[in-house]
């Protein structure tokens, strides 16, 4: 828009000159003149304003049509080249859409019980993000498998517990409610009137000790813990612990460990359990003034743990099925008719998680000897 007086002449240098067509018309009497240049490509429209005085009484407008190229040729192939790449990218956009709408279905399922595999084909960002989505969908089920097997491990250990405590509980109150009435009728009561009840005090904590441990080692695979063990030390501890039950069954127990310290690395507690099943056993089914000897020798990289009584032994029929669960020999069925055969079993699979070996030989002059082995590298 450009400013003019009344005589057509505008007070701004740079405004083009007044055209003489829009001049003419508005000399003739119109308010209003309008031009439009050949090929109607620029239009021009000229307004008188109520007043005839000041610098703008005459108002001149100008508007630029279309480029000489714009026209209907050239449009309809513009449009039809703009319809093809829209239809292009919906028909590739469909593909993408179905493998999102695919994976948003196999997330949803996650939980329900009936979810698959979550798989996406394809490299681009899509199939990241399914992977990522299955990663942590078998994350999150390997952590669910894991709380079952705890779950099941204290259901059994429960249920294991209540069933396999009743019986020497029964015996103990047993003994006890003896006692009691012996008592009670004035009866003088020696030392080894309460040997039975000792035992099978003594062998309820066992027990207890061994269904903690089948517990731990049926909801691990391997080893919770990997710690420094002094070898030297544990086997003293587990002869002390068992030193009064062998005095008051007078068995002899010795010990002998290396002068100098043998460390090896495994978990303390099941390690502990396992060397103290086999000395339990070594002295539970000895006879009284019979002998057992605890004997750690070697070094850091190859030692063993040996156990050696001179007892009644295994018979060759039952050696090879000594480390099954709940199995006894003949001649612990006949002494202790309500052991569980829980000892050697766990002895035999902490053996295996620290991967040691677990044998049993015969002892010269009649007994049995079990080797728990390092062999080293």
């Amino acid at each position: 828009m450009f400013a003019y007086d009344a005589d057509f002449q505008s007070r701004n240098p740079d405004n083009p000159p007044f055209p003489i067509e829009l001049a003419q018309q508005l000399k003739a009497g119109n308010d209003v003149a309008a031009y439009r240049s050949a090929g109607r490509r620029r239009t021009q429209v000229a307004v008188r304003m109520p007043w005839n005085e000041g610098p703008c009484a005459v108002v001149l407008m100008r508007a630029k049509g279309p480029p000489p190229w714009f026209s209907g040729a050239v449009l309809m192939p513009a449009f039809l080249v703009a319809l093809v790449v829209i239809l292009v990218a919906l028909f590739s956009a469909g593909p993408i859409v179905r493998r999102v709408r695919h994976l948003t279905d196999s997330v949803r399922k996650l939980g329900s019980g009936s979810e698959g595999p979550i798989q996406v084909e394809g490299n681009d960002e899509i199939a990241e993000l399914g992977n990522a989505f299955e990663q942590s969908r078998q994350t999150i089920h390997a952590q669910l498998a894991s709380l079952r097997e705890r779950e099941a491990a204290l259901r059994n250990y429960i249920a294991n517990t209540t069933h396999d405590v009743m019986l020497p509980l029964s015996v103990l109150q047993g003994h006890l409610v003896s006692l009691q009435q012996r008592i009670e009728a004035g009866e003088t009561l020696d030392a080894k009137a309460i040997l039975p009840s000792l035992e099978e005090s003594q062998y309820l904590g066992s027990l207890l000790h061994n269904l903690n441990a089948a517990a731990r080692l049926e909801a691990n695979e391997g080893l919770a813990h990997r710690d420094p063990i002094d070898l030297n030390r544990l086997v003293e501890r587990v002869v002390d612990r068992h030193r009064p039950i062998a005095t008051r069954k007078q068995i002899a127990l010795e010990v002998a460990v290396p002068e100098s310290t043998v460390e090896f690395r495994g978990d303390l507690t099941l390690l502990e359990q396992a060397l103290g099943n086999v000395v339990q056993n070594a002295i539970r089914y000895n006879r009284p003034g019979g002998h057992v000897a605890v004997i750690l020798e070697g070094s850091e990289d190859a030692w063993t743990f040996r156990v050696v009584d001179d007892g009644p032994g295994i018979a060759d029929a039952d050696r090879p099925r000594l480390v099954e669960p709940s199995f006894r020999g003949s001649e612990a069925r006949t002494r202790h008719p309500h052991g569980m055969g829980l000892g050697l079993h766990i002895a035999s699979d902490v053996a295996k998680r620290h991967g040691l070996r677990l044998e049993f030989r015969d002892t010269s002059g009649g007994g049995l000897t079990v080797e728990l082995i390092h062999p080293g590298r």
